[in-house]
């Protein structure tokens, strides 16, 4: 038998949950889509409707090794090392296990952890550079995604397909690139 833990939620947002529910089966129907915009609208519904933490507890999968790899090399190479390693922390809170995107802007990181919008981008570079997050541009902005080589929610065969295609990590031992 399996067990599923549940939130405990007012009536405001047992219907605005319900609501997103209705609003994803309706998505769903248009198989044309975009997943990841979809993912994101669904993402961005559940924030306004203070749901972001979902009904069931989401895990992520992530390889000790390579997470140890990256807080290692973080902590030795990194322009602000401590703020670094924090920040890479953050980050898994923020992930679309649907998509394995980073739902939060550069701004609303930067606030979450009182710092300069520019430095957080140095950071993200930092860890772009090494594989550990893959940046994607978007018109002006630019879109994050963890490296499912690294940490990831998605089911057997879509995570095989998805770390087959995945920057592989440019750290070797030592925390040198």
């Amino acid at each position: 038998m399996t067990a599923y833990l549940k939130r405990l939620q007012t009536k405001p947002q047992k219907e605005a949950q319900e609501q997103i529910e209705q609003i994803e089966l309706f998505l769903s129907q248009y198989p044309h889509l975009d997943e990841k915009k979809v993912s994101s609208l669904l993402w961005d519904a559940r924030k306004k409707a203070n749901l972001q933490e979902q009904n069931t507890w989401t895990f992520i999968m992530i390889s000790p090794t390579q997470n140890d790899k990256i807080v290692d090399w973080l902590d030795q190479n990194s322009s602000q090392p401590r703020k670094a390693v924090r920040l890479w922390l953050k980050l898994f809170k923020a992930i679309n296990i649907n998509t394995g995107q980073i739902m939060l802007t550069r701004q609303e990181i930067a606030q979450e952890m009182d710092m300069l919008p520019r430095n957080v981008s140095t950071i993200m570079s930092e860890l772009e550079s090494v594989g550990a997050i893959i940046k994607e541009k978007e018109g002006r902005g630019v879109i994050y995604y963890m490296n499912p080589l690294v940490g990831t929610h998605l089911p057997h065969e879509v995570r095989t397909k998805a770390q087959e295609s995945a920057p592989k990590l440019k750290l070797l031992e030592g925390g040198k690139i």
